[in-house]
């Protein structure tokens, strides 16, 4: 989802960002596709996991997010990485399928928190005046219904069209909360910002099983692990808000088993 930087309001108000220990991948697997993609917003490059690539700038790519993970263990040759912090399905049109080809065979994406500015209502709940949070929510679903399925629906089909031999995952967006819930939303508002990702998910998962996609459903997998859990797979609101709300190294491991469940 795409980052905000107003880092010096939100400091004061929030909790300083959980850092967890990352151990290495397991080792590689036989029979892995020759070239791999994993394209979409920053819950694919890896925010809230570290370290970042440099080289990728803004997109915030981290070796630790599921997609390299997933591509070092199973010892893809060819793995192409333009997932992109803050991206929304316009963005993968532009700037991401461009690295697709025949050649790939499988590849990953999480689209559509940008798309309907799902940012916004992280921040509204967190720091926002009374009623804010449910003012932004409603807005958010609201765009869900109304312009999403058409965006994602477009950046599917160009995907399809760029690799048409490719198996497609699409990887759906896990509650950021659960119980316990943390001091900062709330826990009315925690609920509506789970919730309001419920209806996400619900629009992600028909638009890509109408594409004949792969969709996973990461919010059983994340369950017992939100941000103020005992073992967070979540990043809770922190100083560094660009990486609130997303996973942290273990989420991202997380994603990783998920995804090789999945296929």
């Amino acid at each position: 989802m795409r980052p905000t930087f107003r880092a010096a309001r939100l400091a004061a108000a929030l909790a300083a960002v959980s850092s967890l220990l990352w151990s290495a991948p397991p080792t590689a697997a036989a029979g892995a596709p020759t070239a791999s993609a994993a394209l979409g917003d920053s819950y694919t490059s890896g925010v809230g996991a570290g370290p970042y690539d440099l080289a990728g700038g803004l997109c915030l790519r981290s070796p630790r997010a599921h997609a390299p993970l997933w591509a070092a263990a199973h010892g893809v040759r060819d793995f192409r990485f333009p997932a992109c912090a803050g991206a929304t399905s316009d963005d993968a049109l532009r700037k991401q399928v461009g690295a697709l080809d025949p050649g790939v065979r499988l590849f990953t994406l999480t689209l559509g928190g940008n798309d309907v500015g799902y940012s916004r209502v992280m921040l509204a709940c967190s720091v926002g005046l009374p009623g804010t949070c449910d003012g932004e929510a409603d807005r958010a679903e609201a765009e869900m219904d109304r312009s999403l399925p058409h965006r994602l629906d477009a950046a599917y089909h160009a995907i399809a069209q760029r690799a048409p031999h490719a198996r497609v995952v699409v990887l759906g967006y896990p509650y950021l909360f659960g119980a316990p819930s943390c001091p900062v939303p709330s826990p009315p508002n925690a609920r509506r910002m789970d919730a309001a990702l419920d209806h996400l998910d619900a629009v992600v998962a028909d638009r890509a099983r109408a594409a004949r996609f792969t969709y996973l459903d990461a919010r059983r997998t994340f369950a017992g692990h939100g941000a103020c859990s005992g073992a967070p797979w979540i990043n809770p609101a922190g100083p560094l808000f660009w990486e609130s709300y997303h996973p942290n190294a273990e989420g991202q491991r997380g994603y990783f088993r998920l995804l090789s469940r999945g296929i």
